[in-house]
């Protein structure tokens, strides 16, 4: 039984402003041991709740927060940033269930450094209508691939939200929202537990939760913080830009796949452009 960690840094242990998930910045080395400690608890819940192979793909930032050596030896480590589904890399890969630790909240929901994607890019992003953060993205490639995401870690804001969104998923709460740059933070040692005891019922009962999935045809639409990378996103064959905000692009298609993937290569087009306002 395979499982694939999908593991971010905004929802870690102890982590509450921005400058601690920012390579360079004094604090950053926090977040690598955390980060290590949040995985690792997930990892020793997975193999004993029924897990015989676990793959952990680092997802933040040019993904090369976990250090190898911090790792559970069971486990192996997706690093770098090419991966062609980015947060979603692995998916495609015959798993049979998915974690996604150390996530937060999309861009203008209450949460801890709540974005989405691209920090100064992403105004807001929305598929069919519905709101979507990084972990509706991430799930519904699971789910396209037929895998239900079954445990999320992270604050008590993106926890809930996930909650209503998947059916039977499990979820540890590592901290509680103050603010988007404030915390109430619990202790390592308790957070280690809840993540463990989680990930245990998780894999034991995965075959319980249905994968998320969306049938077409499907509208994203996505608002970006300045006009010009509106402009560059429609570099991408398919989007186009809004009549009434200079802002906004739309991308119609039938397959979820082909839809997640044109919004990265958006992203990627629209980061040309740094609003620096």
């Amino acid at each position: 039984m395979k499982v694939l960690i999908s593991a971010d840094a905004e929802g870690i242990t102890g982590i509450f402003k921005k400058s601690q998930v920012t390579p360079g910045r004094p604090d950053y080395g926090q977040l690598r041991s955390l980060m290590a400690h949040d995985v690792n608890a997930a990892i020793r819940g997975a193999f004993a709740g029924g897990a015989t192979e676990v793959v952990v793909n680092d997802s933040h930032n040019y993904d090369d927060n976990i250090l190898l050596v911090d790792l559970d030896p069971r486990a192996s480590l997706m690093s770098g940033t090419d991966k062609p589904l980015i947060m979603a890399e692995g998916l495609a890969e015959q798993v049979d269930a998915l974690m996604l630790v150390g996530y937060h909240s999309r861009k203008g929901a209450k949460g801890v450094i709540s974005h989405t994607y691209y920090y100064p890019i992403v105004v807001d992003a929305a598929v069919n209508g519905v709101p979507f953060g990084e972990a509706e993205f991430v799930s519904h490639v699971a789910g396209y691939y037929g895998v239900p995401t079954v445990l999320l870690t992270g604050d008590d804001c993106v926890t809930a939200s996930a909650e209503k969104q998947i059916p039977g998923i499990h979820t540890a709460v590592v901290k509680k929202v103050i603010g988007n740059g404030s915390a109430q933070l619990y202790h390592p040692e308790k957070t280690g537990k809840l993540i463990e005891e989680a990930a245990k019922a998780a894999v034991s009962e995965y075959r319980t939760i249905a994968p998320v999935k969306l049938e077409g045809p499907m509208t994203l639409t996505i608002t970006f913080a300045a006009a010009t990378q509106a402009v560059h996103a429609c570099k991408v064959p398919g989007f186009t830009l809004s009549k009434e905000q200079d802002n906004v692009v739309s991308y119609t298609c039938d397959d979820y796949l082909e839809l997640y993937k044109a919004f990265l290569d958006a992203l990627w087009q629209a980061a040309a452009f740094n609003d620096q306002c």
